[in-house]
């Protein structure tokens, strides 16, 4: 629909304008990080030693994941660039100027805890020929527990800036509880490893969220 200026030009309404972009990458990130999960599906979880790992590493499709994620990656750092000129639009500030950096900061170092194997894979398939070694699969381990706590960590700090630069703008309050929520489930370690796979309903719900919004 449109409205007639006092010069006689259409122009669209603020309900025409509202580009779906925003929910096409967060939903679009939900469902390539939930493909991501279920082709990774912890090849070494049951691993005891790291001969055992490198065994089981060689036979999952690690590669196909990591590229998932990476997927869902680049989606949500849209997904958190376009919340940040929502809120700047509104009212800029330190916290909204932080949003794009931390939220891209959580979601590579959620890939590289997932590219880890995938790497372990690479080198010692294609580079070295010999398969997987219990030296990798050690390695790709380590980074692995590594990357993911720290993903932990920084995701906490962009859920903080989310909600404080929310609440700043008066943007929402539902974003403001829904951040804050999130936020006090990564910094509580019993679940906090959880609930960094859950944060891909997060940037599916903001994206929809920014959609509505316009």
């Amino acid at each position: 629909m449109t409205t007639t200026t006092s010069s006689g030009v259409s122009a669209p309404r603020a309900s025409d304008r509202r580009s779906p972009l925003p929910a096409l990458a967060g939903v679009g990130a939900l469902l390539a990080f939930a493909a991501a999960a279920v082709v990774f599906g912890d090849p070494m979880g049951g691993a005891a030693t790291p001969a055992e790992a490198a065994s089981a590493l060689a036979g999952a499709d690690v590669t196909l994941a990591a590229v998932l994620v990476g997927l869902y990656a680049l989606l949500a750092i849209a997904v958190a660039g376009r919340l940040a000129v929502h809120l700047a639009h509104q009212r800029d500030g330190a916290a909204v100027r932080l949003l794009p950096l931390l939220g891209a900061g959580h979601v590579l170092l959620m890939t590289v805890a997932t590219a880890a194997p995938a790497a372990a894979v690479a080198v010692g398939t294609l580079t070295f020929g010999d398969g997987v070694t219990p030296t990798g699969a050690e390695f790709a381990l380590l980074v692995m527990n590594l990357a993911h706590p720290m993903a932990a960590w920084v995701g906490l700090g962009f859920l903080v800036a989310v909600a404080v630069a929310a609440w700043t703008a008066r943007a929402s309050r539902v974003l403001v509880g829904v951040s804050a929520v999130f936020a006090l489930g990564l910094a509580l370690p019993p679940v906090g490893w959880a609930v960094t796979y859950l944060m891909a309903f997060w940037f599916a719900g903001v994206g929809i969220w920014l959609w509505r919004r316009g």
